[in-house]
């Protein structure tokens, strides 16, 4: 078999050119005049078409000498005329008049039609169908074309209902001619986020399947494009032979260079070569479960060929990848607890690739290594390495074998190509770079999962969406427009699951007589700590409530840098509130808010406690504990009750009023002024 041809490595287009090398372009006599006779011609061909009436010829001239060659490369191609028309009917006393015209270079051929009696005989009527004009009976002229016919336009499809036929098509019958039907496949409906898809025309599901860890979101979306059965024949047949050769025990020899494993007709099919291409990216991008398939799509104008990596051609080689990533699978989902939610399982997920591979370079520990194992599963599995393509392969593989939808993505990141993930969470889809968040050693940083469409496409740019080709993907599903603040809950010291927000783990928070604590510091990294947002009015009514964060001490000049959390509100307490290695800080630009103790008590804790909105409650039983091991900090001021300090020191950056205090070591910042009524003995 011979392949002509480009290569895709990597996903990144590479024509490959023969090129003929010469030592000399043009010998020249001593007199600098070209020696035609001697030049290696390098030729410049032009080649016109054949017309009705005039052949194809190519012209050929040299670029080195001028020389000129012409030659006739195709016959003309002749009139193609239609039918005649009559212009002007004949009477018995006068030539009447017919035209017809070339169907390909429109020239007007006229005959003349000799004066003669009309010699009318009677033709039947007949009745118009679905798609064909009728007449009613009329004369027709036995000796030329006229006649009295009258049209009658064809009546249209009267279709039923399309009914399902349970291969992926459905099918309707015309009330005008039960033997016009009309065969579709089922298309549309929400494949985004059910694994069996509505048919918007049958209105019966439609399960497209695929192999375990594949996704079948790229066949679904061709429906959406032009020629969009077309497109999914072919991807159901690229599917096929993918599946078969799955289980195959065959040894592959190289055909060209290559180990082929199928064709595929493109004008079968009624594709463009490009449209083919597109067809061949979504499938490779969703069945990271055929690791063997090579990043690679050869092709000649008219058939696409799949092909397998090199160092998967030896089935020995392939069943020993099977095991490793049966193996890889099994341990996985040993960690997936029964009850996890879709983050759960998504962060165990993450957990268990970060701790499991590290990014693979070469041995200058700067390029990364381009063998076909570090751009798949294996990687993950077999070598512990990988590119981002492994990254992004091993998360959606592992992701789909445990019940969260997750596609892949390509395109760039900067100017570099680069792979990623959407990833459905809590009903709602994120982007992902677990590439990204590879990032701290076996440290996991949960980062960068979870990233909302602005946070997200600020550096990552898919491929193409429209125009179909090697560099064409699906668009990305609709982003949620809030990054994931995970929080952690525990009730009663017990963990309860992560959310995506405070405001959804306060939602969870059902039993009043229980003691519960949100953890937002769990999996930030010190630097850039991610922000959780309070946009709530009041805390839940429970026992007591306590907000843990990430602290990180930098010196004794410098503030620790705690997790954040953005007071979009006012807040009224709802029970007592402990808040520890967490900074309480306000929007950009917001105007003052407050938290209202509401006669419950704030306690401050841990390394340090920053709170830039004022605190008041002037009941007597509202409190304030500064009870952090380096400082507690009230920088909007605080206006209460009772101020008990264990702390080193309690820093207020607003003017204060304080009824009872328990001791001194009260600070103020920027001249703000500071007023205790009492000191309790």
């Amino acid at each position: 078999m011979k392949l002509g041809l480009f290569k895709i490595f990597g996903l990144t287009l590479i024509l490959v050119y023969a090129v003929i090398l010469a030592t000399s372009c043009a010998f020249m006599d001593r007199g600098g005049a070209v020696d035609r006779d001697n030049c290696i011609h390098d030729y410049e061909t032009t080649v016109t078409e054949p017309e009705c009436a005039m052949d194809g010829w190519s012209k050929k001239v040299c670029n080195i000498c001028g020389n000129i060659e012409i030659t006739v490369s195709a016959p003309a191609l002749g009139h193609s005329f239609g039918e005649w028309i009559i212009t002007v009917y004949p009477t018995e006393f006068q030539y009447g008049e017919k035209r017809r015209e070339c169907t390909r270079c429109g020239i007007i051929q006229s005959d003349t039609i000799l004066a003669h009696a009309h010699e009318m005989v009677a033709v039947e009527g007949r009745a118009p169908g679905c798609d064909t004009v009728g007449w009613q009976s009329y004369e027709q002229c036995s000796l030329c074309d006229y006649n009295t016919k009258v049209l009658i336009d064809a009546v249209g499809h009267k279709w039923d209902s399309y009914t399902s036929a349970g291969d992926f098509t459905h099918a309707r019958t015309c009330a005008n001619d039960p033997d016009h039907t009309d065969v579709a496949y089922c298309s549309g409906g929400d494949y985004l986020d059910s694994a069996t898809p509505i048919c918007d025309f049958c209105g019966t599901a439609y399960e497209f399947e695929v192999h375990r860890g594949n996704s079948a979101y790229g066949y679904y979306v061709l429906s959406e494009y032009t020629k969009g059965e077309q497109l999914q024949l072919l991807y159901r047949d690229l599917n096929d032979l993918a599946e078969s050769f799955f289980v195959s025990d065959e040894d592959l020899v190289a055909e060209s260079g290559y180990h082929v494993i199928g064709e595929f007709d493109i004008d079968k099919y009624g594709l463009t070569l490009e449209e083919a291409k597109a067809v061949w990216k979504l499938f490779y991008i969703s069945s990271p479960a055929y690791y063997w398939l090579d990043a690679t799509i050869v092709a000649t104008d008219s058939i696409v060929y799949l092909i397998v990596a090199d160092e998967y051609a030896r089935a020995d080689e392939r069943r020993f990848c099977d095991a490793k990533i049966d193996e890889m699978s099994r341990e996985c989902s040993a960690l997936i607890i029964d009850g996890m939610t879709a983050l759960e399982k998504a962060m165990t997920i993450t957990s268990y690739i970060v701790k499991g591979m590290e990014y693979a370079y070469e041995s200058d520990g700067v390029t990364p290594v381009r063998d076909m194992w570090a751009h798949n599963i294996t990687g993950l599995a077999v070598h512990g390495q990988g590119v981002c393509e492994t990254y992004a392969k091993s998360f959606m593989y592992l992701c789909l074998q445990n019940g969260v939808n997750c596609l892949m993505g390509s395109g760039y990141s900067d100017t570099e190509a680069h792979s990623w993930n959407y990833v459905k969470l809590n009903d709602r889809w994120y982007g992902a770079d677990i590439t990204w968040t590879d990032n701290s050693g076996d440290q996991v940083v949960y980062d960068k999962l979870g990233l909302s469409s602005d946070a997200f496409f600020v550096n990552h740019t898919p491929h193409s969406s429209t125009n179909l080709g090697v560099l064409f993907t699906y668009k990305a599903p609709e982003l949620s427009d809030t990054d994931l603040e995970l929080t952690a809950l525990y009730k009663n010291g017990v963990y309860v699951g992560t959310y995506g927000s405070i405001s959804e783990a306060f939602g969870a928070m059902t039993d009043p007589n229980a003691s519960y604590e949100l953890d937002i510091g769990f999996y930030s990294a010190y630097e850039g700590a991610i922000k959780h947002t309070f946009d709530i009015a009041r805390t839940p009514t429970v026992a007591s409530l306590k907000i843990s964060g990430n602290s990180h001490y930098v010196g004794e000049e410098y503030l620790d840098i705690n997790s954040v959390i953005v007071l979009v509100n006012p807040l009224t307490l709802g029970s007592n509130l402990t808040l520890s290695n967490v900074h309480i800080e306000l929007p950009e630009g917001s105007a003052a808010t407050a938290i209202e103790l509401n006669r419950y008590q704030l306690t401050l804790s841990g390394e340090s406690v920053y709170v830039e909105p004022r605190v008041t409650g002037e009941n007597s039983s509202c409190k304030v504990i500064a009870a952090t091991l380096r400082g507690a900090y009230l920088y909007g001021g605080a206006t209460v009750y009772r101020l008990t300090v264990t702390s080193d020191k309690v820093v207020f950056g607003a003017d204060s009023y304080v009824k009872y205090c328990s001791r001194n070591g009260i600070y103020s910042a920027n001249a703000a002024e500071v007023k205790i009524e009492h000191y309790d003995r």
